[in-house]
């Protein structure tokens, strides 16, 4: 479709919070049990021997291809990159827990050292999941342990607490960890960081729509966050000009003057999610050409001469009987409904209704 410029940007986020108890220290058969204090201390004083031993056992060949590890050994059959529901559904609980750059960092830095970051079912010893955790170690069960959401806030409960005490995000993955080869987490920086950029950019049909829209140049501008959930079975993802929502009847936007209208008004809870796109309309009978948008409680109308305006269902039946756009005109202003019933002032009308549901027009 045509892109529609509804004018410039406006920042808008949704973001949700999530608190979990902290956990036991992770350790695995092939880690230190130690506790963090008397681990740290034994890094810095067995730094130099640690970095030789990694030189001897690195973590990427000459050409750059991971080397097996312990997991891989331990696996039957093991994958070669990234599982990308895994590393989207990662980026969105550290998006909506509010993380740090580091912690994010460090967490994909620990799951692709580990896993590949895929969340295995195999592993040394008993470890499984993203990060090789033991369910022999108290981390959790075995059923917890292949859960996702589980595995990523345990990891994010420890690291929290941890991530001003290191300088880098591999040292605060280390920290989590506990590897015998603690260098192995800086060298996947790069990697790491790749995968994170990946994990933040838009999917789906949300992607579909944004590029149709004109991507980061077009009427809703670059995206601010991942796509998160909004409610029960509804997505979205905030744009510098706008916001998508995809849910069971579809995939929509809101940009432009209708978002800033809608978000400024009264958002979801008065308008309802949008349930079509933008579309364009019959010259009213002020001349006027712009489009309308439907909500689940409204219908919105802009122009560049009236702006963006909503007609509410206690206005919608009305404003069809008289003529609509081609025989009222565009919306002037907003339905105002008091006890005694509901006005609307249109450019060439003023559309009332009772409460005992008479209708009346007056001329403009």
């Amino acid at each position: 479709m045509s892109v529609i410029n509804l004018t410039p940007p406006h920042r808008h986020a949704i973001v949700a919070e999530e608190l979990k108890e902290l956990p036991m220290p992770l350790r695995h058969s092939r880690r230190t049990p130690m506790s963090l204090a008397v681990c740290g201390a034994l890094v810095a004083t067995l730094a130099p021997s640690a970095a030789a031993e990694d030189a001897k056992q690195p973590a990427y060949s000459p050409t750059g291809v991971r080397m097996a590890g312990a997991a891989k050994a331990a696996c039957r059959t093991y994958p070669t990159t990234r599982d990308i529901n895994v590393t989207r559904r990662m980026y969105e609980i550290g998006q909506n827990r509010k993380i740090s750059a580091k912690v994010m960092l460090a967490m994909f830095e620990a799951g692709w050292v580990e896993s590949w970051l895929n969340n295995l079912n195999c592993g040394d010893a008993d470890s499984i999941g993203i990060f090789q955790m033991r369910p022999s170690m108290g981390w959790g069960t075995y059923a917890q342990l292949q859960d996702v959401t589980y595995q990523v806030n345990k990891f994010l409960d420890v690291a929290l607490p941890l991530q001003h005490k290191y300088s880098t995000a591999g040292q605060l993955a280390q920290a989590v960890e506990r590897s015998a080869y603690p260098y192995r987490y800086d060298q996947a920086q790069a990697t790491a960081q790749k995968f994170i950029n990946e994990a933040a950019a838009p999917y789906g049909s949300i992607l579909t729509l944004w590029t149709s829209l004109g991507g980061v140049n077009g009427s809703l501008g670059g995206p601010l966050m991942a796509e998160t959930d909004y409610r029960y079975a509804v997505r979205y993802v905030p744009f510098s000009n706008g916001i998508v929502f995809k849910y069971s009847s579809g995939t929509f936007p809101i940009w432009g003057d209708n978002y800033r209208h809608w978000s400024g008004t009264g958002a979801l809870p008065k308008y309802g999610l949008p349930w079509t796109l933008p579309k364009w309309t019959p010259t009213s009978a002020a001349g006027t050409t712009g489009v309308a948008q439907a909500f689940e409680r409204g219908w919105m109308y802009w122009s560049s001469k009236t702006g963006s305006k909503v007609i509410m269902p206690a206005m919608q039946k009305t404003f069809v009987k008289y003529g609509a756009e081609p025989k009222v005109g565009y919306p002037v202003a907003d339905t105002v409904t008091t006890s005694t019933g509901s006005t609307q002032v249109f450019e060439k009308a003023v559309l009332t209704i009772n409460t005992a549901g008479v209708t009346t027009m007056t001329p403009r």
